[in-house]
């Protein structure tokens, strides 16, 4: 039985605790015998990649989405797919609140300004007061709700939507019309897949804030980059590191896919998968 980890940045050393047959290997040339994957969002598992390993048992992700993962052709196989949902909720909610901060004072815009040699106080427009701040939140899981806890308390308004849990708004794109700020937190799925598009930006009034701290399949690349009326903060692109065209834009910040990090989460991810990898062998 072999516990192939296919990212050079897995911890290994920390995971065999757990699995102490976990070794370095690429997921393109595995093949029999194979019986568990390690993975991170970085290391992409395609149908044809679990069709190489007939005796693989479990594909474990570091990470709490599993869109880099070909789930439907695992269930066929039978084999289990196993991510890590919550360790890193304290850490994106912060982040995306950091993000709303900055956008609404206009801090890194700011700095843009005065690192060229400026003292323009309205480069980045008027900065806002955060007390009543229109906040949607799109997506209200774990990491929706604590942030928009987080919001309440800084005394913004805070509304939400989601298709899968009662309670919230219902029109999606009256929310989009009525915010100020809009934050995602939705898995990328087939159905959610460019649900912020060039339609639901426009509706965004200018001046707003899109923060995306979940996946960036999320926003229509295109329509985003033409959006030159609202402010887009952004963790999480279509590559690592994003390409020329969404780099020099004065209406996008970005940082390096760094919500989900702290000192207590940067190997416990690792760890929960690969135990969660280790219960589905053990039986």
């Amino acid at each position: 039985m072999r516990v192939l980890v296919c990212d050079p940045g897995y911890p290994i050393a920390d995971v065999r605790d757990v699995l102490a047959e976990a070794e370095y290997g690429d997921v393109a040339t595995a093949g029999p015998g194979v019986a568990a994957l390690l993975v991170s969002p970085e290391a992409p598992v395609s149908a044809a990649d679990l069709d190489r390993m007939p005796d693989l048992r479990v594909v474990a992700t570091a990470s709490t989405g599993t869109d880099h993962i070909d789930v439907e052709r695992a269930e066929q196989r039978g084999v289990a797919v196993r991510n890590v949902a919550g360790y890193c909720t304290e850490e994106v909610a912060d982040h995306a609140l950091a993000l709303i901060v900055s956008g609404r004072r206009g801090i890194p815009l700011y700095d843009r300004n005065v690192q060229a040699g400026g003292w323009d106080w309205l480069s980045a427009g008027m900065p806002q007061r955060l007390a009543e701040t229109r906040l949607a939140v799109i997506g209200w899981g774990r990491i929706g709700r604590r942030l928009g806890e987080k919001a309440a308390a800084l005394e913004m308004h805070v509304r939400w939507w989601d298709p899968l849990v009662e309670g919230g708004e219902q029109d999606l794109e009256e929310l989009l019309r009525w915010a100020d700020a809009v934050s995602l937190h939705a898995p990328l799925t087939d159905q959610s897949e460019g649900m912020i598009d060039r339609r639901r930006l426009e509706l965004m009034r200018p001046g707003a804030i899109l923060i995306n701290t979940a996946r960036g399949g999320l926003v229509d690349r295109e329509a985003l980059r033409d959006a030159g009326h609202i402010r887009a903060m952004l963790d999480n692109v279509w590559e690592r590191p994003p390409a020329d065209d969404l780099r020099g834009l004065h209406h996008v910040v970005m940082t390096p896919y760094v919500a989900w990090l702290s000192p207590e989460t940067e190997l416990l991810p690792y760890q929960l998968a690969a135990e969660a990898a280790a219960e589905v062998l053990a039986g």
